[in-house]
């Protein structure tokens, strides 16, 4: 097999992973990107969820900062989207037309929040990644960690190439699942999902709609079949699949889809503007869309009774995208599994439970858990240590320094 060493080992290119890459490239140290698909952003881009979630508390304040906020400015530099004018003032708003039918559940033309069309935030994450030295591995596929003693210290990965060994000081999981964390034999628990789909749909109504405002923005909507965003509409007969059984995989996504597919069809009438010809799906998701699935048992667990509460040892906030000032301080530990040496977990995998969970699996908080892992991978290599053994205020301290707000008190 190939081997190659790194300082840093990234798995997993969504959004948590590739703040994690470009944090430590951009510290200087030689960092490696894998992602077994060949598109980066995860359930933002392949799954199509295309809403980047409040980096705000509702309240015109900003709670969520660094790369976090270059990720959703950068999310519509190629394609539609913006931030709403006034965000910081509800009573001066420019609402996007759009909310109610993408996000009926929430008000985010009150939020630091955008909708962004997945295609061309994969070409904003190219650009940003090919300024950066960052060693990208797409269609590549994390295997088995490989261990030295409790250590995390590479991972074997396999592409059209073959198997590589690709060794590290410091490793990410931030596989969205706890692959490398689990296998690796880190304490890790499970949350099974209902089915659920989002996709794209075009119509004829929406193309003369686009040609009536002079404006290709709605020629593409996006509909949701079964569960939505926070497991509401859940049906008799529905069961709950795991996103770390091949089986239930198959399984969970053939439902998702025949309840999608179901679910158009009573809207289709033959002969009118709802026919198949003129009402249909335009863009599917190419990858499984499990909003949670597998996460580390953590030093630490951000719980729902954290929400507003102080955490010494916090790294950053996280705002709800439901309700106004509601805000979780993250803590180090929550990132660090326990029981494994030289390895982090950034993204929907960080140790979260309850409702603290869906707060921890939105971009927000994913991208700065990604840019956290990546500060404290940063100073662990410097030290030549394993990310569990730091002291967190010097991660806090770092993480200051690049702006971020740590406390409530801070705001």
């Amino acid at each position: 097999m190939d081997k190659v060493n790194y300082d840093v080992l990234v798995i997993g290119g969504g959004i948590a992973g590739v703040a994690a890459a470009l944090e430590t490239a951009r510290s200087g140290l030689r960092t490696a990107l894998v992602e077994k698909t060949i598109l980066w952003g995860g359930l933002a881009t392949s799954g199509l969820v295309p809403i980047y979630m409040p980096l705000c508390d509702g309240a015109g304040k900003q709670v969520t900062f660094g790369i976090a906020e270059e990720l959703l400015r950068c999310s519509t530099k190629f394609g539609p989207g913006h931030v709403p004018a006034g965000w910081q003032d509800a009573t001066q708003q420019e609402p996007d037309r759009r909310l109610p039918e993408l996000y009926p559940a929430g008000n985010l033309d009150r939020r630091l929040a955008v909708i962004f069309h997945p295609a061309t935030f994969v070409w904003a994450l190219d650009r940003l990644l090919e300024e950066s030295t960052v060693d990208l591995w797409l269609d590549t596929l994390a295997c088995t960690p490989i261990m030295q003693g409790d250590a995390v210290i590479g991972v074997e990965v396999e592409n059209k190439s073959g198997r590589s060994v690709v060794t590290a000081s410091c490793v990410i999981d931030a596989s969205g699942d706890a692959d490398i964390a689990f296998r690796a034999g880190a304490p890790c628990e499970e949350h099974g999902s209902y089915p659920s789909y989002l996709y794209q749909y075009t119509s004829l109504a929406l193309a003369r709609k686009a040609a009536s405002t002079n404006s290709a923005e709605s020629l593409l909507m996006y509909r949701t079949a079964g569960t939505t965003e926070f497991e509401q509409g859940i049906q008799q007969g529905w069961r709950r699949y795991r996103a770390t059984d091949g089986r239930d995989v198959t399984a969970f996504v053939m439902a998702s889809r025949r309840i999608a597919r179901e679910e158009l069809a009573s809207k289709q009438v033959t002969g009118s503007e709802t026919s198949r010809e003129n009402l249909y799906p335009a863009v599917l998701p190419t990858m499984a869309q499990f909003r949670m699935s597998r996460r580390i048992v953590g030093q630490e667990t951000v719980c729902a009774e954290d929400r507003n509460r102080h955490c010494a040892n916090a790294i950053g906030l996280a705002a709800d995208c439901r309700t106004t000032r509601a805000v979780w301080e993250v803590p180090y530990g929550a990132l660090v599994p326990q029981k494994v040496a030289g390895l982090l977990a950034a993204g929907r995998c960080v140790s979260a439970e309850g409702y603290a969970w869906h707060i921890t699996r939105l971009i927000p908080a994913v991208a700065l858990t990604g840019q956290v892992a990546g500060i404290a991978a940063t100073i662990a290599v410097h030290n030549k240590t394993s990310p569990h053994l730091l002291d967190v205020r010097d991660v806090q301290q770092a993480a200051r320094e690049k702006g971020f707000l740590l406390h409530m008190d801070d705001l």
